[in-house]
């Protein structure tokens, strides 16, 4: 992203992409995206791209085919420069996805994954590896008489993605407004406990839970993004998809890219996301936050954090800009 000062499309900063079941023809569909959109070619013979597969089974024409598309492509559109590392699991249970996501974090700065289940912090080991990870909050909504809450999103490790709708004027390409998706996954958990950085801004609505989402990003499928796969199953062409599983690689190609500003003016990159952001936010939150404050999920959006949009929407050059000073 040119606009962020430094961020030179993420350089230096690789971003792990965690799927299910192996996924032979990802850097080929990758290398077609890449033409077609005029981005940096990222392969194995420049270095750029690294597949760890960890899987038997081809997951061609199972869904994790295209979704593994989606997050691979939108986390290089955001931070073109930055390297991919594609960890295929073994299969789509949480040992399997936990332990992909440990070999990813040993091999990325910002390990994303754009999926979600049932809450079980019986596995929350899985998750302290002391990188950014990103985790989608869910699609289907969230319902407060059922207290379904997505995992691992909810875990206290991570950093948990919402969605908005995000509606543009396409001539100046602004935003003309944003609203909370109806599909957003979110609300309070009922095995995690509130962490010690959740209470401000409206973050303790849920006390003595964990709230979740942290941040959200656009998802909405009616402004979705087109994605190219081409396999036995699917006519190559390009495919509209939306969800929280748009906003997560989107979420990791913007930090990718905020890495590489911050390592360029001195600063660390950035480790777990979340003390660091809801410090930030405390200290002056419409210097770095969009307030998302109509739509809802079940839950309403509204005044700074809710279970919609969590603390709101941090993409965007200026805003992103001013997450360079922030410690760690």
């Amino acid at each position: 992203m040119k606009q962020i000062v430094g961020g030179n499309g993420g350089a230096g900063i690789t971003i792990a992409i965690v799927d299910a079941y192996a996924y032979p023809y990802a850097e080929a569909n990758v290398a077609q995206f890449d033409s077609d959109m005029g981005l940096p070619a990222c392969t194995t013979g420049n270095g750029c791209f690294t597949s760890i597969n960890l899987s038997p089974y081809d997951g061609s024409g199972s869904g994790w085919d295209l979704e593994s598309m989606l997050d691979l492509e939108y986390a290089h559109a955001m931070a073109p420069n930055a390297k991919l590392v594609y960890v295929q699991a073994y299969d789509n249970y949480y040992d399997s996805m936990g332990a992909a996501v440990g070999i990813a974090a040993a091999h990325a700065d910002i390990v994303s994954n754009s999926w979600s289940g049932g809450e079980d912090s019986y596995y929350d080991f899985y998750w302290n590896l002391g990188k950014v990870l990103l985790f989608a909050a869910g699609d289907g909504g969230s319902w407060p008489t059922q207290g379904f809450v997505g995992y691992p999103c909810s875990a206290l490790t991570v950093t948990c993605v919402g969605g908005t709708s995000l509606y543009i004027n396409f001539g100046t390409k602004q935003r003309t407004s944003e609203v909370g998706w109806s599909g957003s996954g979110g609300g309070c958990s009922g095995e995690e406990l509130m962490p010690s950085w959740q209470g401000r801004n409206g973050s303790g609505v849920c006390a003595p839970w964990r709230a979740s989402p942290d941040i959200a990003a656009t998802a909405d499928p009616n402004a979705g993004v087109w994605v190219y796969i081409a396999n036995p199953y699917w006519y190559p062409a390009y495919y509209g998809v939306g969800g929280t599983s748009v906003a997560t690689p989107v979420s990791a190609g913007l930090f990718a890219d905020i890495d590489t500003a911050r390592v360029s003016f001195g600063k660390a990159k950035f480790t777990f996301l979340d003390p660091t952001i809801y410090n930030a936010a405390a200290s002056n939150y419409n210097y770095f936050f969009y307030d998302v404050t109509s739509g809802d999920n079940g839950y309403p959006a509204g005044f700074e954090f809710d279970l919609v949009t969590g603390l709101g929407n941090s993409s965007g050059p200026a805003m992103a800009n001013r997450f360079f000073g922030l410690i760690p």
